[in-house]
Order: structure tokens, then C-alpha cells, then sequence
């Protein structure tokens, strides 16, 4: 089946488009905002990924920014705080399980990358403020452009992030205490403290230069079969959840039993 493009269209400041069959282009374009996110966004931004999984050929998804000087700002706080002003409960009990479901909302939207099966290629550029680590840890493989600038940047609103970073980034960074440091500073560190804390695979010169690498990448990824590709990121993924290492061998015993015999008749 083609891939349709068009059908992807009805989003806002997202771009999608097919770099050839199975690898999928996201592109996030919001200028105005530096690519901060409303709560619109993040949303089409969960949707689009989970149809994407979902494509009949779908194998690898790359996602970028269109914007020069930002990967993402964060969360768009203007419009977050005015629907927290909107709000009409009546009382605490209300108004505390109204903000628990809208986080869970929020949360789930943030994690798809880690729960659907197809692999996803991120290019970080420009600044990389808080809710963009939440998204960003949630990629399979990270690519830095220079200049990129990143903060676990919630303890300076006097909030803890609760998108996903802190449960994530204690399997992606090296160095604990870093970790530690970053994460209570809420400072500022650079792509070069991201590739040694090992945030990010390498670092290119420009956002450019990035896509080209993933598409690199990418051609020799879309290369092998659906099935292989897809069973390696999801082994990675539970074994990054928790899964027990036992059942993790069970599972894959059963994933490969079933995809190679299959695959093998066909011949």
C-alpha cells in the first residue's frame, strides 16, 4: 500500500513525508514559539506516531525540527497555565484528579516512541529545554547538531518533570552524578556534555548534515525485513522497561520461531 502523505495533512506545524518506503519523515515547525508545544501539539503529536506505527510499511521514523534555532522550547507555559486557570472544579479532591488525568494524557502522548515497535532517528538542534528532553529520551537513537543546548529545565518553574526524562534518562546517561547535577541545577549543558554523558550518538554541524546522516542510517535500516527491524526495537525497549531477562529470551524464542519459519516457507 502507498503511503499517503495527504491524509496527514490536517496537522499544524507538522510536516510528514515519506523519505522512501518505510522511513518516514516528522517535521515540527512552529516558529513563532521555538517549537514550544501546546497541548494541541502534543496530542497531534502522539496521534501522528501511533498511525505512522501502524503503517502498513513503516519501519523507521525521523524527527526533526524546522526551525534553525530550536529542536523544541518546551512546554508552551502561556497556554498551559490559562487552562489551569480555566478550570471549573469546585474542589481540591476535583481539581487534583482533573490535573492527574491531563498528566497521564500528556504522558502517554510523550512516550509513544517507546511503546510502538517501529524505531524512531531524532536530530536535536538549537535549544533543547525541558519538555524536549521528555520527548527526545523517548527516541531510539539521537543525533546532536552543534550549538544544540540542553536543560532539565523544571526545577526552575518549581515543578518536577513529569514527562518522562527522569524515569528514562537514568538507562541513556552514563554518569549518575551528572545526571544528579543537571536534573537539580536545571542549568544549561552542551551537545558536547551530551555525547559524553552518551545523550546523543554524535554530533553534526547543522540540522542538514543530520538528515543526511539518518538517511544514511536509515537506508541500510530499511534494508533488512519489517519483522527483524521491529522485534530488535522492541527487545531493546523492554529490556529498558523492565522486563525480566528470562522472559525477555522466552519472548524472543517465540517472536523468532514464528517470523523465520514464516518467512522461510515463502521461499
Amino acid at each position: 500500500m502507498t503511503f499517503d502523505a495527504k491524509s496527514y495533512q490536517k496537522y499544524e506545524f507538522f510536516t510528514i513525508e515519506e523519505i522512501e518506503p518505510g522511513f518516514i519523515h516528522v517535521k515540527y515547525t512552529n516558529p513563532k514559539s521555538l517549537n514550544a508545544f501546546t497541548e494541541q501539539n502534543w496530542r497531534d503529536y502522539g496521534d501522528i506516531l501511533t498511525r505512522l506505527d501502524k503503517e502498513e510499511d513503516s519501519q523507521l521514523i525521523l524527527i526533526s525540527s524546522g526551525v534553525e534555532r530550536s529542536f523544541s522550547s518546551g512546554l508552551n507555559l502561556k497556554t498551559a497555565m490559562e487552562q489551569i486557570k480555566s478550570s471549573n472544579t469546585t474542589s481540591e479532591k476535583e481539581a487534583i484528579k482533573q490535573l492527574y488525568d491531563h498528566i497521564i494524557d500528556f504522558q502517554n502522548a510523550v512516550t509513544v516512541p517507546t511503546r510502538i515497535n517501529t524505531p524512531t532517528i531524532g536530530i536535536l538542534n538549537g535549544i533543547n529545554y525541558g519538555l524536549a528532553l521528555d520527548l527526545a529520551s523517548a527516541f531510539s537513537i539521537r543525533i546532536g547538531v552543534e550549538g544544540a543546548r540542553f536543560s532539565i529545565a523544571e526545577v526552575n518553574i518549581g515543578i518536577t518533570a513529569d514527562m518522562g526524562s527522569l524515569q528514562r534518562l537514568p538507562h541513556i546517561i552514563n554518569n549518575k552524578s551528572a545526571l544528579y547535577q543537571h536534573a537539580l541545577l536545571g542549568d544549561v549543558f552542551d551537545v558536547h556534555e551530551a555525547y559524553r554523558l552518551g545523550y546523543v550518538s554524535t554530533v553534526v554541524k547543522s540540522v542538514d548534515e543530520g538528515i543526511q546522516l539518518a538517511k544514511e542510517w536509515g537506508e541500510k535500516i530499511v534494508g533488512h525485513p519489517q519483522w527483524a527491524i521491529k522485534g530488535t526495537k522492541k527487545c531493546i525497549q523492554d529490556q529498558l522497561d523492565g522486563v525480566n531477562h528470562e522472559a525477555g529470551l522466552k519472548q524472543i524464542a517465540d517472536y523468532n520461531a514464528v517470523n523465520i519459519t514464516r518467512n522461510s516457507m515463502k521461499l
